[in-house]
């Protein structure tokens, strides 16, 4: 389960955790409570409004997540598009988002135009991805498509949390980790170890 007290700052913009300071509940039977809390890290005051200990409303609002530079540009926007849904609340959006990245992935490294479950399973026969990544994206994709695509009975209609939201972008995140942010902090220490005359 996520930290209830985990934000983005949108003062320092570190992911920090939150310290209660004072508390409000009203009115006193609904589960709403209001809270001054204190970013651990900056020591900025926020006004945050929870519901069942659920994070509702943040103000002033946090940024969302900073993506990681070493990102490749054809990801950006799609994963900055996400971390927007997830800092304000739009969970279903954040985790179709991570499924559209997630498809782009596959077609940078080469997958044909088939559904994305084949996609993925192209990924792992060519040995692109271990059967671990392959598990993490097939979870993205589950997600993703359960969010996207509404259920003929509205009332079975697929709800997605915080905690799921969340859960799925570390999965994609990590799963972009292994696929392109490491391989890139590699070449840079092989340039700079090669670069140094020893």
């Amino acid at each position: 389960m996520a930290d209830h007290n985990s934000i983005y700052c949108p003062n320092c913009h570190q992911k920090t955790n939150i310290v209660n300071r004072a508390r409000y509940v009203w009115p006193s039977n609904n589960g709403i409570v209001y809270e001054i809390a204190e970013c651990n890290g900056c020591d900025f005051f926020l006004l945050v409004k929870r519901t069942n200990n659920i994070i509702n409303l943040i103000y002033p609002s946090p940024l969302p997540k900073p993506i990681d530079g070493k990102t490749p540009n054809f990801l950006k926007e799609d994963l900055l598009e996400a971390n927007v849904c997830f800092a304000v609340n739009a969970y279903r959006g954040a985790v179709v988002l991570a499924r559209r990245a997630l498809q782009n992935c596959c077609f940078e490294k080469g997958a044909p135009d088939k559904p994305l479950n084949n996609q993925i399973e192209w990924l792992l026969s060519q040995q692109i991805i271990t059967k671990d990544l392959n598990d993490w994206a097939h979870e993205v994709k589950a997600t993703g498509n359960d969010a996207a695509h509404p259920s003929s009975d509205p009332k079975n209609d697929e709800k997605i949390s915080r905690d799921d939201a969340e859960e799925i972008l570390t999965l994609l995140e990590k799963f972009i980790d292994v696929l392109y942010i490491a391989p890139a902090l590699a070449a840079e220490r092989r340039a700079k170890r090669t670069a140094t005359p020893i």
